[in-house]
């Protein structure tokens, strides 16, 4: 009989325990920071590349309960341009502008975002468990800056600058893992992959010769690594009564 009795009492402490560990329902914020890579695909049948480069993102979110959370998030994802090519061919289509002769490279130039997401997310595991993975679906805007000053590879006499911005729809899909240390902090290892509609418009030194091509409408399309610190603000659950 005392030995069922310590027994019990010994089950009813490492639940307790348990509990005392796991994340607390309510609100949190996180910070995170890492590594992306996009690309630009146009109706003109030209694709930008934009050089990897860091991507940041902070976040507020609310724990429902211990699978589901909810969280609004603010990033930014820089960009240096790199080649601008031919969908099709693969070719060149626009070339640095300086010099104006000799080897064709990427125009000078950046392709920046900001988005600001709402995002839904399922935590994989139990409410205690210390590694636990995640997916999540996420809606928003995203605000595309073009910035790029370059030539024509055709002729590369005849410049061509964009210095413009538009705010699309944006969705994005996210997945990763978590690492608890504590009962109210986590590491969080994410991967997201973002879509949306981008537009910008552009002049030329000389469109009476090439034509101007004026607006690109096209696809931006990311992906990007992060890993982010996230904390718990909420009341962490009382135990249960011992028996």
């Amino acid at each position: 009989m005392k030995l069922k009795l310590l027994a019990s009492v010994a089950v009813a402490g490492l639940l307790a325990a348990g509990a005392a560990a796991a994340e607390p329902n309510g609100w949190y914020g996180a910070i995170d920071a890492g590594w992306h890579k996009a690309e630009v695909e146009t109706d003109h049948n030209v694709d930008f590349d934009v050089d990897g480069d860091w991507a940041g993102f902070a976040r507020l979110g609310y724990r429902f309960d211990q699978n589901w959370r909810v969280e609004l998030e603010g990033g930014y994802r820089a960009g240096q341009m790199g080649d601008v090519t031919n969908a099709t061919s693969g070719a060149s289509v626009f070339c640095n502008a300086t010099p104006a002769a000799g080897a064709c490279l990427a125009p000078d130039g950046d392709i920046e975002a900001a988005t600001l997401m709402v995002n839904t997310i399922f935590d994989f595991g139990s409410a205690d468990s210390g590694f636990r993975p995640f997916i999540g679906l996420g809606a928003g805007v995203n605000r595309v800056d073009t910035r790029f000053a370059g030539t024509f590879a055709a002729n590369r006499a005849v410049g061509i600058t964009a210095d413009d911005a538009s705010t699309e729809l944006a969705a994005q899909a996210l997945a990763g893992v978590a690492w608890a240390f504590g009962d109210r902090g986590h590491l969080d290892l994410t991967y997201r992959y973002l879509v949306s509609n981008m537009s910008f418009d552009t002049t030329t030194s000389n469109p009476i010769i090439i034509g101007a091509p004026g607006e690109f409408k096209g696809r931006y399309t990311d992906h990007s690594v992060t890993l982010g610190l996230r904390y718990a603000f909420g009341a962490v659950a009382a135990p249960p009564p011992p028996p």
